[in-house]
């Protein structure tokens, strides 16, 4: 009788994931540092730091661009239980990019939105909602989806 629950509890322990691997399978603003890994994890750069509000904010490099990683729909008072992310590129173009070549981009990259600033400054700005956590897989094509998305913004505002 010892012998089956010892072999039962082996079984489960084998079967059922450690609280470990279930963190790293899953990605969520609800825990910035975990963002921050999972960046890591990817190759890239992950500078966990805080904004002017208290929130959480990550400084990254991806594919070669400065990028920020802000989070949202934290509370206020202590700036944790975030729910959602905002990765933004800022770019200052050598080339003239108008308000028609942002709105044609947007039109033709799905996800992104890009906007004009002062001084002729282009941004742009990627949302994704992780709640208590996404797949690790879908947070990683998200990433190379924004990181795409700013290739094709580069090639349009440098020489």
């Amino acid at each position: 009788m010892i012998w089956k629950s010892l072999l039962a509890a082996a079984a489960v322990s084998v079967l059922a994931p450690s609280a470990a691997q279930a963190a790293t399978s899953t990605v969520s603003a609800v825990r910035p540092e975990g963002v921050a890994e999972a960046l890591k994890n990817l190759g890239y750069t992950a500078e966990l730091a805080k904004d002017g509000n208290g929130d959480p904010l990550i400084n990254t490099e991806i594919g070669g661009w400065q990028a920020a990683l802000l989070f949202y729909e934290c509370n206020e008072k202590t700036h944790d239980g975030c729910q959602s992310l905002q990765f933004v590129a800022n770019f200052t173009p050598e080339k003239k990019f108008t308000a028609e070549d942002a709105v044609r981009f947007n039109r033709n990259t799905r996800f992104a939105s890009v906007s004009l600033g002062k001084d002729d400054a282009v941004m742009m700005t990627w949302d994704m909602v992780t709640g208590k956590g996404i797949d690790f897989e879908v947070f990683s094509n998200s990433v190379d989806m924004f990181r795409s998305a700013m290739d094709n913004l580069g090639a349009e505002v440098f020489k």
